[in-house]
């Protein structure tokens, strides 16, 4: 639709010289001043329309500063956040239904390429993150593979999956991991693991339990690729800002050949109607 609107107003723009051009002939004249003058107002009520309803390339990119980024707040609106950055994400995404996630560059940070990102869910902003505009990265991304993980013999099961968790899960802490032989089966040195986590950035209840579900998921696919040994794998899960104490989800996975497939999911009542204060 955009395309089509550019092409016709470059199409008027043209008609507008040719008029013009039919002024210097008195032949021609009267029809020049009927074609510029229809040309010259189709173009203005195409830059009225454009300009109160399609509003075709009115946003640009808007990149957050410091001082702009304190100022968005959760339970903002889309529209509401536009406002105060000025412009459009740099790329936009569908988490899932209902959500989703706007990438902004940063501008004047504590480090070059910095991002922010915002995540909507029904057009409620609750979650806020940002890469080296306010803090430094905690890892040199130059000096370390992304989301690759190297075993020494001398690791031991549990040091294992720590490593995994602690390179690719944020905002997690590791509360206990335990590894025990698997006795359901007669082959020798198959384990279990029952892994104990904490996701520890405030969030909406339903974003907190989908980012459990996805955390579960990537670690037991990570484990089911770095160490064929593992059978099983349950995960279970806290959050602090909803309940010190009490486990919210639980997340299973049973081997299936070179994957992790999910056995059993359950999640507590204080996951799906307490109110993240």
């Amino acid at each position: 639709m955009s395309l089509f609107y550019s092409l016709f107003a470059a199409l008027m723009i043209v008609g507008i010289f040719i008029g013009l051009f039919l002024l210097i002939l008195n032949s021609t004249r009267r029809f020049g001043i009927q074609l510029t003058v229809a040309c010259l107002t189709i173009l203005l009520l195409m830059s009225l329309a454009n300009r109160f309803i399609f509003k075709f390339g009115d946003e640009h990119e808007a990149a957050i500063t410091p001082q702009t980024f304190h100022k968005i707040k959760e339970g903002m609106t889309y529209e509401e956040v536009k406002k105060i950055v000025g412009g459009k994400a740099r790329s936009e995404s569908n988490l899932y239904a209902g959500s989703k996630e706007y990438v902004y560059s940063g501008k004047d940070g504590l480090e070059s390429g910095s991002t922010v990102t915002l995540e909507f869910d029904d057009d409620e902003l609750n979650f806020i993150s940002e890469t080296g505009l306010i803090s430094k990265r905690e890892e040199d991304e130059q000096n370390k593979e992304e989301n690759t993980t190297t075993f020494t013999k001398s690791d031991s099961k549990e040091d294992e999956i720590n490593s995994l968790i602690d390179n690719n899960l944020k905002n997690v802490t590791v509360e206990e991991v335990e590894v025990n032989q698997d006795l359901g089966t007669d082959e020798n040195g198959q384990y279990i693991a029952l892994v104990h986590l904490s996701f520890d950035f405030k969030n909406s209840l339903a974003r907190t339990k989908k980012m459990m579900e996805l955390y579960s998921e990537d670690l037991a696919a990570r484990i089911a690729i770095e160490d064929k040994s593992f059978r099983e794998i349950t995960v279970f899960w806290k959050a602090p800002y909803i309940d010190e104490n009490e486990t919210l989800a639980k997340v299973s996975y049973k081997r299936s050949g070179e994957k992790m497939r999910i056995s059993e999911k359950s999640f507590s009542q204080s996951l799906s109607y307490n109110q993240v204060k």
